[in-house]
């Protein structure tokens, strides 16, 4: 991670509608635009942590995201009659994903039938949403007014984004693939045939799917080109119209967790809960800069360090998290949501349009006391956080893909992370099981590391907590008692269509 949180976080980039397709809709109160940008957001996460294990699974679910995709392309308002220019890419790569799922369907020799990828299924199903919503609202949507035209084409520019990124990420992890069954039968004395391609790894049939998932790559790429920064330039920010969002993110985030790790917990979920700690250290620095700025909040010399140490810590161990989480491993609905609630909410004060907004920008919203408050609380949580889910990594039973934790036992060691073992050079997992993909118990090496970076979080969130408890005292901001509502602005001001707020608390 970067030295500066605030520079991650900043990546967290956008608006147009709210939804009623997913159980407990009244619980998801994010834009079609919220929800478009976060689709973004994934896959740039799915992109980092691509490996060749997981392209079987990124392959399967490829076919069925680009439906979804299409289908919501055709669902924005505005659509002319007949055959239009700008819906020809839509439309050939909706194709060509369809010849891939027919192909998938047959009798291919890999991937062959099995589990989909859960974090483009997640994808899939955020896309979905976004469709009922617009089919819901969009009718209200003035598109013939310029700014109204321009966040639609913003929309269709984030949706090709959302895919062309992912199409990359399942290239990524096909060549990742190849490079894996190279070296295997390289270690193990065997021969391998490598076809005449353009990938030095491109074994069959890898080569095969390499070159699809590239032509789908290149016909997202090219509605990409030279239209990118000017697209989304016209995007619409949806402005802070409900003061206690945030605090009411974090406290629904801060349920979710506790809930979650309460039960046997699947790394893939304490990836996200460790990945979404670091977020919010991230957030937490820019809006401690805006108060500061703002007269909110006292300047100190220690809040912020303090801070960014915790991001640290808690993206350190998300990485670690991340090597025992098998490529279809499943994460818990309401957490998932409850994730992405907060990235919404924090991205709601801190950007504008696709950028991050600066300081005095964030200063002068509304809202920003409650924002802050609700932040610090946050940090103040985080020591006990970390606590629990330093229990789950002293789990006897924990296990993980065996390549994932043959890379890292050897990188530990290595870089003097780890105990050395007395005899020399050891071989933590077998081949066998890195060749068979199976799941294998933690090596020695990464079971040390993962129990010290779970220490250094505790050490580093105790140290943040400890600052923010004296601020959050100082400076505590009540919130707004009653549910503060949706707001019913222009719907391209607000990224969303005005309709009757949903009865009941948000939670």
């Amino acid at each position: 991670m970067a030295t500066d949180l605030r520079l991650a976080f900043a990546d967290i980039d956008e608006e147009l509608f709210d939804v009623d397709r997913i159980p407990m809709t009244s619980h998801d109160v994010r834009s079609v635009g919220e929800m478009l940008f976060d689709v973004d957001y994934l896959a740039r996460q799915l992109l980092m942590d691509v490996d060749g294990d997981a392209a079987g699974t990124l392959l399967r679910s490829w076919p069925t995201m680009v439906a979804a995709a299409e289908d919501l392309w055709a669902s924005l308002p505005g659509r002319r009659p007949g055959v239009d220019e700008r819906d020809r890419p839509i439309t050939s790569l909706a194709a060509q994903a369809a010849t891939i799922e027919t192909s998938l369907s047959g009798r291919v020799a890999w991937p062959g039938q099995g589990p989909t990828s859960p974090r483009i299924d997640q994808m899939t199903q955020t896309l979905v949403n976004a469709t009922a919503l617009v089919r819901r609202y969009g009718a209200e949507i003035p598109h013939e007014q310029p700014d109204a035209h321009r966040d639609l084409e913003a929309a269709r520019t984030r949706i090709m984004h959302g895919l062309y990124l992912t199409a990359h990420a399942v290239n990524v992890a096909l060549h990742d693939h190849g490079r894996d069954r190279v070296t295997d039968a390289r270690s193990s004395g065997r021969r391998i045939h490598l076809a005449h391609h353009h990938s030095p790894y491109a074994i069959a049939p890898t080569g095969v799917w390499i070159d699809r998932m590239s032509a789908c790559e290149i016909t997202a790429r090219g509605y990409l080109t030279d239209r990118f920064a000017q697209a989304l330039a016209g995007e619409a920010m949806r402005p802070v119209d409900d003061p206690g969002r945030l605090a009411q993110a974090l406290a629904n985030w801060d349920i979710q967790t506790h809930r979650a790790l309460a039960r046997h917990l699947e790394p893939s979920n304490i990836l996200l809960i460790t990945r979404t700690q670091g977020l919010i250290a991230g957030a937490s620095m820019v809006l401690v800069d805006a108060a500061s700025v703002a007269g909110v909040l006292e300047r100190s010399e220690r809040l912020v360090p303090a801070i960014a140490e915790a991001g640290r810590s808690w993206s350190n161990l998300a990485s670690r998290w991340g090597d025992l989480a098998p490529p279809g491993a499943r994460i818990e609905e309401p957490l998932a949501r409850a994730a992405a609630e907060v990235r919404a909410a924090y991205r709601q004060i801190t950007h504008d349009t696709t950028t991050l907004a600066s300081p005095e920008a964030i200063a002068g919203r509304p809202g920003l006391p409650q924002a802050v408050a609700a932040t610090l609380r946050a940090i103040e949580a985080g020591s006990e956080l970390a606590v629990v889910v330093a229990e789950k990594a002293d789990a006897p039973d924990l296990t993980g893909p065996a390549r994932a934790l043959s890379r890292r036992a050897h990188n530990d060691v290595e870089a003097g992370l780890a105990t050395p073992p007395a005899e020399g050079d050891v071989v933590w997992v077998s081949p066998t099981d890195i060749l068979n993909k199976r799941l294998v118990p933690l090596p020695p090496p990464v079971a040390e590391t993962l129990r010290a970076a779970s220490d250094a979080t505790i050490d580093a969130t105790s140290s943040a907590s400890a600052v923010a408890t004296l601020h959050c005292g100082e400076h505590a901001v009540a919130t707004p008692d009653g549910d503060p509502g949706l707001g019913s602005a222009a719907a391209l001001e607000v990224g969303r269509p005005p309709f009757p707020r949903p009865a009941g608390p948000r939670r």
